[in-house]
């Protein structure tokens, strides 16, 4: 216990608690952006399927998560475990328990979701790969969910070792934290690989191909972010656990909300791709009505020069042959009024 208190420090002054809100609450922000796209579209297309359900539900347990961390920041979380007020403690490990279970659970369905979305475009060993894959990332997050809830009576010694109680050997449960979220991000970037195989035999043009592809293969991305947060579960161990699980807690959120936007680019992009192939369209369709309206224009004005000239040239043969009629007729009578006779 005496080695515990050696290691916590005090500073009133510093804390990560800000950090943590402005990230969460932002990561929270541009996901929910993405997939309110992603379902306006779907609906308006009427092509909503379980994949739009599993990963809506995905984002309010990444908005749970948000709102818990931020409840948890308001008690003093973030700020050295010393400036705590130490009569929020229980409050603050509940909460960080409750967000740790919901946040895994808003990782695990968000990437269930894209398993769904390719489960209905594979067939064959794929497809048997597809759902070892959902079914792996679904049985391997339940230990996580459960692990902070049973490792020591009372929970606050989960994350406060030095209150009294009873735990078991908590190192068992970071090298499995550890390899949930190894494993989460080899999932992610399997699946991340499947468009192409789908995609590459297609009778598409080869750049719109490689387009398709990196647009449903953003998934490594979320991938990355689970190597990272794997890189920080460790930190879970440390005794100043407020301060130092700063991290953890950014790299879950991000994890879950780049799995979101990930999943969500691919309809934005045919969207996308439909509207400004509509509006080219649209463009050409109307300059060419411009241009025929201007030849029509220019054929009316030529016809009418025309029709001008023709009667010009008759009023002049018409003048020509009064005046010789004249001619004649004054050549029929002398200077005294008499006739000429031949």
């Amino acid at each position: 216990m005496s080695t515990q208190l050696q290691n916590w420090v005090s500073n009133p002054e510093e804390t990560h608690g800000p950090l943590m809100s402005i990230t969460v609450w932002s990561l929270c922000g541009v996901a929910g952006f993405f997939l309110a796209l992603r379902l306006a579209i779907q609906k308006n297309q009427g092509k909503l399927w379980y994949d739009s359900l599993i990963l809506t539900v995905s984002w309010l347990f990444l908005l749970c998560q948000a709102i818990l961390n931020q409840l948890s920041v308001n008690l003093g979380f973030g700020k050295h475990s010393l400036d705590i007020d130490f009569s929020n403690f229980e409050t603050i490990t509940y909460l960080g328990a409750t967000g740790l279970t919901v946040s895994t659970t808003a990782i695990t369905l968000s990437k269930i979701s894209f398993g769904v979305t390719l489960f209905r475009l594979t067939e064959g060993w794929v497809k048997a790969y597809v759902c070892f894959a959902m079914a792996t990332l679904l049985i391997f997050a339940i230990p996580t969910c459960i692990l902070p809830w049973v490792l020591c009576k009372p929970l606050t010694k989960t994350f406060v070792d030095i209150v009294p109680g009873t735990c078991m050997n908590k190192h068992p449960s970071v090298v499995y934290g550890r390899f949930q979220a190894i494993w989460s991000a080899i999932m992610d970037i399997s699946l991340a690989l499947i468009p192409w195989k789908i995609i590459w035999n297609l009778q598409m043009r080869p750049a719109e191909k490689i387009g398709v592809c990196i647009a449903m293969s953003l998934g490594v991305l979320a991938g990355v972010t689970a190597i990272l947060r794997a890189r920080y579960v460790e930190l879970l161990t440390k005794l100043d656990l407020s301060y130092d699980a700063t991290n953890t807690v950014i790299w879950s959120s991000a994890e879950s909300s780049m799995a979101i936007v990930a999943t969500s680019i691919p309809v934005l992009r045919v969207f996308f791709r439909q509207a400004v192939t509509s509006v080219i369209n649209s463009y050409q369709n109307s300059s060419r009505e411009r241009r025929f309206k201007s030849q029509a224009s220019n054929l009316s004005g030529m016809n009418s020069t025309a029709h001008a000239s023709k009667l010009g040239s008759k009023n002049i043969k018409i003048e020509a042959t009064g005046s010789s009629s004249n001619k004649r007729r004054s050549n029929m009578f002398n200077s005294d009024g008499t006739t000429n006779n031949h």
